[in-house]
C-alpha cells in the first residue's frame, strides 16, 4: 500500500498537465537505501525510459528526484494494508499551459517482494504527476501486487506530455487601452506560460501600421506574468487601430499568442 488516499478527479494526474521541465531527468539515491533498493530504482527508471521518451541519470543532492529509504513506514490509515512507499511532486509551478515539476521526493520503505520493481515504479510515477487509479491490474492501484503492471494509457499520456520541447511561450494575457485626442494610454500583462524561460524580448506597439514605440521585456521566467503601464503615449489623432506585438528571435511553443489588437473608439 502506497499510504496515498484514492481520489477520483476524473484524470490521470495530480493536477492537468504535470510534467519536468526537460526529458532528461536527474535523480539522486540516498546512501541508506542500501544496494538493494538501489538497484530496484535503477531498473525501475530503466523500465520507463523503455516505455516512454524519458530519460533518468544520476545526480548529486540537488537533483530533481531525491531517493529517500527507510526501515520505518508510517501507520497505514486501513487495516491489515502496509504502506511501502511513498512519492510525489515537491515543487510546482503553474504556467497556465503545465504544471511545471520542479522537483520531487520519493521515500521507499519496504524492500520488493515482486520479481519487477513495482513499488519504486509506482512512487517515480507518483514524482511524474500521475494519481492512483481504481484499475487492480493497474500498477497505480493503491494496493499493490506482482501482477500489476504499468498501464499503456499512462505510458502514452508521458509521451504527449513531453513532446512539446522546453520553450518559452510569451502571451498578451490582458490589455485595455484607450486614446484621449493625441495621447494613447494602456496597460498590458504578458505572461510565459512556456516551459523556459524568455531572455530577448520586447514588446512593440502599432498604430494602424506605423511601429510607434518599442519596450524592452527583458527576462521573463516560467510562469511569471510582468505588467507594462504606459500613460500619455503620443500617436496620431486619426489612426483607427492599436497592435501590440511580442517580438522574439527565440522559439517558443507558440506565437498566435504573440499578438493583441485594440480598436480606437
Amino acid at each position: 500500500y502506497s499510504g496515498d488516499v484514492v481520489v477520483d478527479k476524473g484524470s490521470y494526474q495530480f493536477y492537468p498537465n504535470m510534467r519536468f521541465i526537460n526529458k532528461e531527468i536527474s535523480y539522486h539515491i540516498d546512501s541508506s537505501c542500501g544496494s538493494e533498493k538501489e538497484e530496484n530504482v535503477a531498473r525501475a527508471f530503466s523500465i520507463l525510459s523503455e516505455r516512454t521518451v524519458l530519460e533518468f541519470y544520476k545526480g548529486n543532492g540537488e537533483s530533481e528526484i531525491n531517493i529517500l529509504c527507510s526501515n520505518i513506514a508510517p501507520e497505514p490509515e486501513e487495516k491489515n494494508h502496509f504502506i511501502a512507499g511513498e512519492g510525489g511532486p515537491s515543487e510546482i509551478i503553474n504556467t497556465t499551459k503545465y504544471s511545471a515539476i520542479l522537483s520531487g521526493k520519493i521515500a521507499l520503505y519496504r524492500d520488493e517482494k515482486c520479481d519487477s520493481p513495482n513499488i519504486a515504479i509506482h512512487e517515480i510515477l507518483h514524482v511524474l504527476g500521475f494519481d492512483h487509479n481504481k484499475n487492480p491490474k493497474s500498477i497505480m492501484y493503491p494496493i499493490t501486487d506482482c501482477k500489476q503492471e504499468l498501464d499503456q494509457y499512462i505510458a502514452d499520456e508521458i509521451n504527449r506530455l513531453y513532446s512539446e520541447d522546453a520553450l518559452p511561450d510569451l502571451a498578451v494575457e490582458r490589455i485595455v487601452a484607450n486614446k484621449t485626442g493625441s495621447y494613447l494610454n494602456f496597460n498590458i500583462l504578458i505572461a510565459n506560460y512556456g516551459l523556459s524561460s524568455s531572455k530577448d524580448a520586447k514588446l512593440v506597439v502599432y498604430a494602424d501600421d506605423s511601429k510607434v514605440k518599442e519596450y524592452t521585456l527583458g527576462f521573463i521566467d516560467l510562469g511569471v506574468k510582468k505588467s507594462i503601464i504606459v500613460e500619455n503615449l503620443r500617436v496620431s489623432n486619426s489612426i483607427q487601430k492599436i497592435a501590440f506585438f511580442i517580438e522574439t528571435d527565440e522559439d517558443e511553443l507558440e506565437k498566435g499568442n504573440n499578438v493583441a489588437n485594440s480598436k480606437i473608439v
